[in-house]
């Protein structure tokens, strides 16, 4: 494994149940050009008001697709000049030659389990501390002086920022305030890279168990999470893992939620760039950040043939809100207008089920009728 390094510029299937958001593949005929994809922000507002929406054939009820812009899968990424400056490079000013400083040994306390009963995530409330971990493995590599590489790693930047903006209104939503801490333009200590070189990533949500041993070692030995959480007075932690797969590998975004007797408590929310040859919208990041705090999948797929919902969800409830078309981003996280991936906005909610399974409400009509499991924060 090569040296790990700070950017400064810059899962278990929990053993009983993993959480993803592969809920579903489509084809579609239309390209769209993507905003990180253009030279300027000018441009890009002149194409997302002559966006033309795809036509879509959903083969199942999974997390599928939502651009309403046209998609082109072999563009190369433009490197931005000091005139052609997008929101999409934010490495643009700071990259300097010298971007990169190494911490190590900042294990958490032994009695972290004890103290956080719920793992390094618990209610969606207060401030949360967010970790980001750009990580090599045997497909993929993060190299910001590589064009392409540069511009998806803006986007992580946007897509986070709009994940974290989306999750703080929604929880307003419910007199909840939540304050996240996440720029690592601001705060270097909050991103990092990390080469596991022999791992594929793509193959995370059927690994059982290495690759999170991997991640959580990283974690263990690099990341100073106890003191992240008393610096930025944190009620939550949470890790996201971004990799640079090959979209050929086709491998889902997914999560690993602390469970008791789990080795570690960091809550991981591992996210797929590409997907389907398709890029992962920001609504995946969201989804998957919900899972830390407690929020199960909506929908039915393959995996819970073999695996079970939690809370005791029914796939009867599943395929009733599927008629019914409930908005929620635990269900989908495409546009339910279109049925296509945004790439500048959430169009879900958070609903009362969601809500109650997160800690932003104290109960659930949804829950009640159906009869389902209290939430984890119900005590």
């Amino acid at each position: 494994m090569k040296k790990i390094k700070i950017i400064i510029g810059c899962l278990v299937l929990s053993m009983m149940l993993s959480s993803c958001s592969d809920q579903g593949s489509f084809e579609d005929d239309a390209t769209t050009v993507l905003p990180w994809e253009e030279a300027s922000i000018s441009t890009v507002e002149s194409s997302e008001s002559t966006e033309s929406s795809e036509s879509i054939e959903s083969s199942k009820s999974i997390e599928s697709a939502e651009s309403s812009e046209t998609f082109v899968t072999s563009a190369e990424p433009s490197m931005s000049t000091e005139e052609e400056h997008t929101e999409f490079d934010p490495y643009y000013e700071s990259t300097s030659g010298e971007d990169y400083f190494h911490q190590d040994g900042y294990p958490a306390p032994e009695d972290w389990p004890e103290r956080y009963p719920h793992g390094s995530a618990g209610k969606l409330e207060g401030t949360i501390a967010v970790i980001s971990i750009f990580a090599d493995d045997q497909y993929g590599t993060w190299d910001v002086t590589d064009q392409k590489n540069r511009a998806r790693n803006g986007r992580v930047y946007y897509d986070l920022r709009l994940a974290c903006d989306y999750l703080t209104t929604e929880s307003a939503k419910y007199d909840k305030t939540v304050n996240f801490e996440w720029d690592w333009m601001e705060h270097s200590e909050l991103c990092y890279e990390a080469d596991f070189e022999e791992a594929n990533l793509a193959n995370v949500l059927y690994d059982y168990g290495t690759i999170d041993q991997m991640v959580w070692s990283f974690i263990e030995e690099n990341v100073d999470s106890e003191g992240i959480r008393k610096r930025y007075h944190a009620d939550s932690v949470i890790y996201m893992v971004y990799a640079n797969s090959p979209a050929d590998l086709n491998g889902p975004s997914c999560t690993r939620n602390f469970y008791a007797g789990m080795e570690y408590p960091y809550e991981i929310c591992y996210i797929q760039m590409n997907q389907n040859n398709r890029e992962t919208p920001p609504s995946v990041f969201a989804h998957e950040m919900l899972h830390t705090f407690g929020a199960p999948d909506i929908y039915w797929t393959d995996i819970y043939t073999n695996y079970r919902l939690e809370y005791g969800i029914t796939k009867d409830y599943v395929k009733q809100m599927e008629r019914e078309g409930l908005n929620d981003l635990m269900r989908i996280t495409w546009d339910p207008k279109t049925g296509n991936y945004l790439y500048h906005s959430i169009a879900q909610e958070i609903t009362d089920i969601t809500a109650y399974y997160v800690g932003l409400t104290d109960e659930s009509e949804t829950v009640t009728k159906w009869g389902f499991q209290k939430s984890q924060h119900d005590e």
